[in-house]
């Protein structure tokens, strides 16, 4: 008897092919437990499935069992989501309220200067996807770590942030560039001209953060005719949310990302769990994207408003953000 899953399985497998953790490992298999549907022909995978997921939670058994050694963390921070979005700024910006307040990771959030060490990751919901926050050690006038520096080159997109409560905005924003600027030009042997490209490409946008705070419309003013068509400024507060729908807003259509809905064939049309890919992708780029086997597809048909309605596709048209594409194997 057939197993027949669904779509999403293989979507699920495909990411826990590529997690780089055991929670992420955990947290696909639990998924793809859930979504499997339980008959006589998919006895197999449950039960594959139940015995992996018990493997993690019994946890690492010899080398590299806990307690084995010490824990490092790693520059690496494995790509989630729509796109990896990195925070940069000086101490209280509020890199760390942004976090904390749009996502649900626990970020330490504190007026003390400096307390953040170690990134912080978080997921920002968007409509039916979510993007990668990383909040990141506060970047100073003589120092800006290592860490994130791998970060920033890794990251689709990273925006820079500072605090409209801070009479001294400017100064902060003039520190943030420079400090970028001397410290890619340590790494990288390029002109003036090249280098000034790399840094306005690593902060394209700035996040005025703490709008709601006194005064902080009166340095608004100020900071837009400072930077009057030279960076992008989006005005936030962390708190109260203000800006927030503008920062989601520009965050997809920065990123050049189209959401593409697979389809059973014979099953209603669901756009809970898009495929994400760049613009300009093919129907090939969704068949992969939604695992790797499905590449060798018979045909395809596809839904969508540059379409009609169930029209075959071949292998090399290009999808368009609301797709809807059945593979047919």
């Amino acid at each position: 008897m057939p197993a027949n899953l669904p779509p999403t399985y293989y979507k699920l497998k495909h990411q826990h092919e590529s997690a780089k953790t055991d929670d992420e490992r955990l947290e696909l298999l639990e998924e793809m437990l859930r979504i499997v549907p339980k008959h006589k022909g998919t006895e197999k995978v449950v039960s594959d499935l139940r015995k992996r997921i018990a493997v993690i939670k019994k946890g690492p058994t010899g080398k590299g069992a806990k307690g084995s050694g010490k824990k490092g963390f790693s520059e690496h921070i494995p790509k989630q989501g729509a796109g990896q979005i990195v925070l940069l700024g000086p101490p209280n910006s509020g890199k760390s309220s942004i976090l904390s307040n749009f996502t649900k990771a626990k970020a330490e959030v504190s007026p003390t200067p400096y307390t953040t060490t170690t990134p912080g990751v978080g997921m920002l919901p968007y409509e039916n996807i979510q993007f990668q926050i990383i909040d990141t050690p506060s970047i100073m006038p003589d120092f800006i770590s290592p860490v994130v520096l791998t970060l920033v080159r890794n990251a689709d997109l990273c925006l820079g942030v500072v605090s409209l409560a801070n009479d001294n905005i400017l100064d902060e924003l003039d520190m943030l560039l420079t400090v970028i600027n001397e410290q890619r030009g340590n790494n990288v042997e390029e002109s003036d001209e090249e280098l000034e490209e790399i840094v306005s490409e690593e902060i394209p946008t700035i996040i005025a953060n703490q709008v709601d705070t006194i005064d902080a419309q009166d340095r608004l003013e100020i900071l837009t005719e400072f930077y009057d068509g030279q960076i992008k400024i989006i005005p936030l507060s962390a708190e109260t949310g203000e800006g927030k729908d503008e920062l989601l807003q520009y965050l997809y259509d920065t990123l050049d990302i189209v959401r593409v809905y697979p389809k059973a064939p014979g099953k209603p049309i669901e756009r809970d769990d898009p495929i994400i890919l760049t613009i300009g992708s093919t129907v090939l780029d969704a068949a992969m994207g939604l695992h790797k086997d499905f590449a060798e597809f018979k045909f395809a048909r596809i839904w969508g408003s540059e379409w009609h309605d169930g029209q075959p596709v071949s292998r090399n048209d290009v999808i368009h953000d609301g797709d809807v594409v059945e593979f047919h194997m």
